[in-house]
């Protein structure tokens, strides 16, 4: 690649590829972009900016693409990182939200005395669920780590929803029915390698759909 074209480009380049290298395999799944996004994009070309123009050039034309070019590619991918931009805020803050309920500590184990939060639960863009979890005040666990679980109203059946990195957003596995498996759970769980909820709960709350 000619040398002039690289330094051109070069700043541009390493600026997407670290934007790039913070993005997920789930980033790049664009959505239906919102009305009137290509009528603007339009509007931007039909003005005339001379950035997006090839003009006929018969002589030292290749030279005057080369010079056209990274502005026409750093174009393009401001356009990609501007879809993509909005495709996630829309996957994070379109979630429809069902229910929400208080975690309480009341008749759970002493460890969870202080704590607090609460659960919501919500139905993503794409149909599945998932609980958002706020909870504050949780005690150390130098012994162990803390689960969270959804519980069937008879306690026959549960379902883990993995580890508690405190607040945050908790996938339900996808055939799962959230109405039967309302009771929202966090325990405390020994390193044993058991996968059976040990029976220590610190916050408890059901609920109601």
């Amino acid at each position: 690649m000619n040398d002039d074209m690289t330094d051109e480009f070069a700043p541009g380049a390493a600026e997407l590829a670290a934007l790039a290298r913070t993005l997920s395999v789930s980033d790049t799944h664009f959505d239906e972009p919102p009305a009137g996004l290509w009528a603007g994009i339009e509007a931007l070309v039909a003005a005339g900016d001379p950035a997006l123009r090839v003009e006929s050039k018969p002589s030292g034309s290749v030279a005057f693409l080369r010079r056209r070019w990274p502005v026409v590619v750093g174009a393009a991918a401001s356009l990609l990182i501007a879809v993509g931009v909005w495709s996630v805020a829309r996957d994070t803050g379109g979630a429809d939200q069902l229910a929400q309920i208080p975690l309480s500590n009341s008749g759970l184990a002493a460890e969870g005395v202080a704590s607090h939060g609460d659960a919501t639960l919500v139905r993503l863009a794409d149909g599945h669920f998932a609980l958002d979890v706020d909870v504050a005040d949780l005690p150390p666990t130098e012994d162990g780590f803390l689960e969270l679980w959804i519980i069937d109203t008879n306690v026959d059946s549960m379902y883990s929803l993995g580890p508690l990195h405190g607040s945050g957003r908790y996938p339900l596995p996808d055939h799962v029915n959230p109405a039967a498996f309302p009771v929202v759970d966090i325990s405390i769980e020994p390193t044993d390698g058991e996968p059976t909820h040990s029976g220590r709960s610190i916050l408890r709350g059901q609920l109601t759909l």
